[in-house]
């Protein structure tokens, strides 16, 4: 990294803020999704689904947004007790069989941890980062609905 000065236009001021404010990356999604709704129309739809036990504990949960005609799955977690039981399986045919009563070809996600375990639900993998976080890998995975 240089200690030359970056290169502005003139008028405008470039800062870096290490805690933004809350509302700063709303209104940059706001003003990304209007962007991208110049050539192509954007609806968003965001939902989760829920596991819980006999007490109302949550027990697994999953979080989704389906824009596009896709389901992005970004948030899965079960339990520890639950794991290798079918609650993850569950969770995931909910949400699938959801979006695409709503309209959604395909579904992706990413993960370090459980790639197996996605790949053995139908899942494959189409890209990767290395060394993210830590010495591990981060896997993209998708799959075709219906």
């Amino acid at each position: 990294m240089t200690n030359q000065p970056l290169s502005v236009p003139i008028g405008l001021r470039l800062t870096l803020d290490i805690e933004p404010p809350s509302g700063f990356r709303a209104e940059l999604g706001q003003l990304i999704n209007a962007f991208h709704a110049e050539t192509v129309p954007f609806q968003t739809s965001r939902f989760g689904v829920r596991l819980d036990d006999a007490e109302d504990r949550l027990v697994g949960g999953l979080s989704g947004v389906m824009a596009w005609g896709w389901l992005f799955i970004d948030a899965v977690w079960v339990h520890g007790d639950l794991r290798g039981r079918g609650a993850g399986r569950a969770l995931l045919a909910h949400a699938e069989r959801y979006a695409a009563a709503k309209g959604c070809h395909s579904v992706w996600l990413d993960t370090f941890q459980a790639v197996r375990f996605y790949e053995s639900v139908g899942y494959s993998v189409f890209g990767t980062l290395e060394d993210y976080p830590g010495e591990q890998t981060r896997w993209f995975l998708r799959k075709r609905l219906g």
